[in-house]
């Protein structure tokens, strides 16, 4: 897996959509107050967690039908429109709303990567490979939240946040029409027809 350029776009993928996604709720709540004006901003907290469930359950299914790359870019084109949005979301109606598309799509990332990991790689070493595939996560996990509370520091709002994010989801959405399938010798995926090695269906 590592000798072949797909994973390190992969890996470069998930890292954006993490980046951007936690980069925003990292200061959820506090984008809720300050923003919003909201007093009870913990609805914003429950909104994300349930439709990061429901993404988690749906998009794997929708990528069976469309395709992991084609699925894969309307997701970040999605939270593109979003993050673009945010700024402008300055009641508790119009927020709860891009979370909760903030929460689908980017709860649907941690169903399409596995995924991704399983259709390129083959499940000889399914996890060791996502155990690499997921350390995208990691970094992203630190990096995101640290620049979001930076820039809220620096510049007294979140602007630049929302900008970050939807910088790095357009460069995700372009970057995913690039996905293609790595040529893996027949012999390195033990007990798996090499008809079932599709990363598009």
């Amino acid at each position: 897996m590592l000798r072949t350029g797909q994973f390190y776009l992969l890996w470069t993928l998930f890292f954006f959509g993490t980046f951007a996604g936690l980069l925003i709720i990292g200061q959820m709540a506090k984008i809720g107050e300050e923003q919003a004006a909201m007093n009870n901003a913990y609805l914003l907290v429950l909104t994300y967690a349930l439709f990061n469930f429901l993404g988690r359950i749906s998009w794997g299914s929708i990528s069976d039908y469309l395709g992991r790359s084609k699925t894969l870019f309307v997701m970040f084109l999605i939270q593109a429109i979003v993050f673009f949005a945010f700024r402008f979301m300055t009641n508790p109606g119009s927020l709860m709303i891009g979370k909760s598309l903030v929460g689908f799509t980017f709860g649907g990332m941690l169903s399409l990567f596995p995924a991704f990991t399983a259709d390129f790689y083959g499940l000889k070493n399914l996890g060791v490979n996502y155990g690499i595939m997921i350390t995208a996560w990691g970094v992203g996990g630190v990096l995101g939240p640290l620049f979001g509370g930076l820039a809220r520091d620096v510049t007294g709002g979140y602007e630049w946040s929302f900008f970050m994010s939807a910088l790095l989801s357009v460069a995700g959405a372009a970057l995913s029409l690039r996905i293609s399938k790595p040529h893996i010798p027949e012999e390195a995926v033990v007990g798996e027809p090499a008809t079932e090695q599709v990363g598009e269906r």
